[in-house]
């Protein structure tokens, strides 16, 4: 899974030529309409990342804003397009202030990016997917039945990288009582209770990860099977766990 790291990168020029380049000018004109409605940002100057901008969540990115599949406003707010948002907003904000000037919400980037995939790639039809559903950034659901669940971080390595939140999801569907984290607890109780009605696809994704699990209830708690990572098909992610 950590070589298909660099398998995306690799083909992010290819599905958006001059992704880095051209989501960086994107950024910083919205940063000057997000500084101008925000009374308390006193600068458009965006803060520099430690973590920079990657090819893939920037290719994936435009690919979903060329496709129609999200809008992005003057001051860089997005709104969704093809999939159900969260009833209590629908508006997400891609900068947040930093001091007196702004910083990019990267994991936005990536969430988006991947939920819009699940249309232009997976083929899943928009009203299916609810953005921002409970513990999770995406749920797929079949006549209200949760297929799919998706879990977005920005970076696969770090604090809050997706080896971590993985780590322990396996931790603790080898033991329940094991030690992890709030956030990451109640993702796993989340995919306890959902994976009791039956089985669903979790699906993990980072700039550089698309990774899909099988999870299966199991001695009451989950279980956790690595699906083959092979290219994507109208099958290869939703629909039933086998």
């Amino acid at each position: 899974m950590l070589k298909q790291s660099d398998d995306l990168a690799g083909t992010a020029e290819a599905r958006a030529p001059g992704a880095l380049e051209r989501l960086d000018a994107l950024l910083r004109a919205w940063a000057i309409g997000f500084a101008a409605v925000r009374g308390d940002v006193l600068s458009p100057r965006l803060a520099e990342s430690r973590r920079g901008l990657g090819a893939d969540e920037a290719a994936g990115f435009l690919a979903a804003l060329d496709a129609g599949i999200l809008h992005v406003d003057s001051a860089g707010f997005v709104r969704p397009q093809a999939f159900r948002r969260k009833p209590s907003g629908g508006r997400y904000a891609l900068f947040s202030r930093n001091g007196a000037g702004v910083a990019v919400n990267l994991e936005y980037l990536i969430q988006l990016a991947a939920a819009a995939e699940l249309i232009s790639v997976h083929h899943v039809a928009g009203p299916d997917i609810c953005f921002e559903q409970g513990e999770f950034d995406a749920v797929v659901e079949a006549d209200g039945v949760p297929t799919l669940v998706m879990e977005a971080k920005a970076r696969i390595h770090g604090p809050d990288g997706l080896l971590g939140l993985l780590a322990s999801l396996l931790r603790l569907s080898e033991d329940g009582q094991a030690a992890a984290g709030r956030n990451h607890w109640r993702k796993y109780k989340a995919l306890l209770d959902i994976t009791a009605r039956g089985p669903v696809v979790l699906w993990l994704v980072a700039d550089g990860a698309r990774w899909p699990f099988e999870a299966h209830a199991a001695d009451a708690g989950v279980r956790l099977v690595p699906r083959p990572l092979r290219p994507a098909t109208k099958e290869s992610l939703p629909g039933t766990c086998v």
